[in-house]
C-alpha cells in the first residue's frame, strides 16, 4: 500500500513540474523582444529638441519627473508600438511627446484601440487621453499624448467568483476501495 501510496505521489509531481515546465516554455515564447530605447535624456533636453521642430520619427517617452526615453522608427511598425505599450512600467502614467505627426497618429489610435476594446495586457488596462497640440513659433507642433496600464481584478469562469482547487491523494473507505485521487474545489 505505502508503495502504491509513493508510487502516485511520485506521478502527481512529475505531473506537476511537467507542467511548470510547459509553462514557463510558452511564457518565454510569447514574450516579444523587448525594445530598447535609443538613448535616455533628461526632461530639459527633451523640452530643447521639441522647441526646434524637428519632424524626425521620434518619440518621447517621460517616465519619471527627468527621466525620457527616446523611440525612433513608431510610425510605421506596428509591432514595435506594442512592444513599447508591453514594456512600459504598470500603475504609472506616462507622457508622450513628438513633433511627428504620423508618429502622434498611430500612437493615438493603437492606444485608443485599444482603451476602446478592453484589450489586457498582462492583466492590466489601457486608459490613454491626447492633450492639444502646442504650437511652436516656427510653424510646428508638440503633440501630446499619455497613457497608463491600470491592474484589473481577474475575471473567473463561474460568473465572478474565485474558487481555490486542491488535489488530494488519500487512501479511501466507505464504497471506495483502495488510494484514490480527487480534484475539487
Amino acid at each position: 500500500m505505502r508503495k502504491l501510496l509513493l508510487l502516485l505521489t511520485c506521478l502527481l509531481m512529475c505531473c506537476c513540474s511537467a507542467l511548470a515546465l510547459a509553462a514557463d516554455k510558452t511564457k518565454a515564447a510569447d514574450a516579444p523582444d523587448t525594445i530598447k530605447p535609443m538613448e535616455t535624456i533628461s526632461a530639459t533636453e527633451m523640452n530643447e529638441r521639441l522647441q526646434v521642430g524637428n519632424s524626425e520619427d521620434l518619440l518621447y517617452v517621460k517616465i519619471k519627473e527627468d527621466r525620457v526615453e527616446v523611440y525612433q522608427g513608431l510610425a510605421a511598425d506596428r509591432s514595435l508600438r506594442k512592444q513599447l505599450i508591453l514594456t512600459m512600467p504598470n500603475t504609472e502614467m506616462l507622457r508622450l511627446y513628438t513633433n511627428n505627426k504620423a508618429t502622434f497618429a498611430q500612437m493615438n489610435k493603437m492606444l485608443s484601440d485599444y482603451e476602446s476594446s478592453n484589450t489586457k495586457f498582462n492583466g492590466y488596462k489601457i486608459i490613454t487621453d491626447k492633450d492639444t497640440p502646442k504650437k511652436l513659433e516656427n510653424g510646428g507642433k508638440i503633440y501630446r499624448l499619455w497613457f497608463m496600464k491600470i491592474e484589473r481584478e481577474k475575471q473567473s469562469r463561474s460568473g465572478g467568483w474565485n474558487f481555490p482547487i486542491g488535489i488530494g491523494i488519500g487512501i479511501g473507505g466507505g464504497h471506495h476501495h483502495g488510494p484514490w485521487i480527487g480534484v475539487g474545489w
